[in-house]
């Protein structure tokens, strides 16, 4: 009577089933991975766009207001001390309009009421809780602050303050400030001309900044050639400026370091150059030259 005999892998077939489940196994989780960082990097990227375009935006209404644009030169100090006015460059409160390692855009909005000349001082513009700031011009700046500055020791707090993020520390956080701008004493006028606007029979009042917009490419990490993040175009000293002369470019680009990976708003290749790493808009001012000379 013949047997039949059973065999069973032996333990070179056993080890390679072993390595081959291990193999594929492997190439799962790693397309897994792959398929979930990819999809947090698309959110994150169309958290940024979504974030830039509402503060572009935003700046670009509140500068086609302007009836007074401080010109490229301007050398502007929003403070002595203070996080919310902190130059990335001289790490102070001085800026100067035009600088590109340190961006700046400042101008003037006109007053949400006209003014009373012959009401009380409380309906006036005094600069004090007591006048009636609707009746203020208002100065507004946006400008950059290094990141780790806004957020570290003795920096923002509550709902001006992003959270710390170490990764991204090297990056720019965009402020807008805003103060009122109002008579430097009784005797000025209520109703300023255009070159008092920029002189100093206006001053500035209850000056703060707040956070606008996080996560903002700074300077050193742009491409070559790359357009500084505003660009003032105004008229020639002794020129009014009008609609037709006086504009200012918002070249606006964000980044975020993301598991050491840069996630960049517009998006790059090995052939973007630099006036492709930003998305530019144009302002034109419409109040400007509503002034007399």
């Amino acid at each position: 009577m013949k047997r039949h005999s059973t065999q069973g892998l032996t333990l070179i077939e056993l080890l390679v089933a072993i390595a081959l489940g291990l193999l594929v196994l492997l190439a799962a989780t790693n397309l897994l991975i792959s398929s979930s960082r990819s999809a947090t990097d698309l959110q994150g990227r169309s958290e940024l766009l979504e974030e830039s375009q509402i503060a572009q935006n935003y700046m670009a209404a509140q500068i086609r207001e302007a009836v007074y644009v401080f010109p490229a030169g301007t050398t502007i100090t929003l403070g002595a001390t203070g996080y919310t006015f902190r130059n990335p460059v001289s790490n102070n409160g001085t800026w100067t309009v035009g600088q590109p390692n340190a961006p700046l855009v400042a101008f003037v909005r006109p007053p949400q009421l006209l003014p009373n000349p012959s009401g009380p001082l409380s309906e006036q513009c005094t600069g004090t809780a007591s006048g009636d700031t609707r009746r203020c011009y208002q100065f507004i700046a946006y400008y950059p602050v290094l990141r780790s500055v806004w957020t570290g020791t003795g920096g923002a707090t509550s709902l001006n303050n992003p959270g710390e993020d170490d990764s991204n520390g090297n990056r720019w956080v965009l402020v807008e400030y805003r103060s009122n701008y109002v008579p430097a004493s009784l005797a000025a006028p209520s109703s300023p001309s255009l070159a008092q606007l920029a002189v100093s029979s206006y001053s500035r009042t209850g000056g703060s900044g707040r956070l606008l917009l996080d996560y903002v490419q700074p300077k050193p990490l742009a491409l070559p050639s790359t357009p500084t993040l505003f660009e003032v175009t105004t008229p020639p000293a002794g020129t009014l400026q009008a609609p037709g002369n006086t504009s200012v470019t918002i070249n606006l680009a964000v980044s975020r370091q993301t598991r050491g990976q840069a996630v960049t708003v517009p998006a790059r290749n090995a052939t973007t150059t630099g006036p492709q790493s930003v998305t530019p808009l144009v302002v034109t001012p419409r109040n400007v030259g509503n002034l007399s000379p």
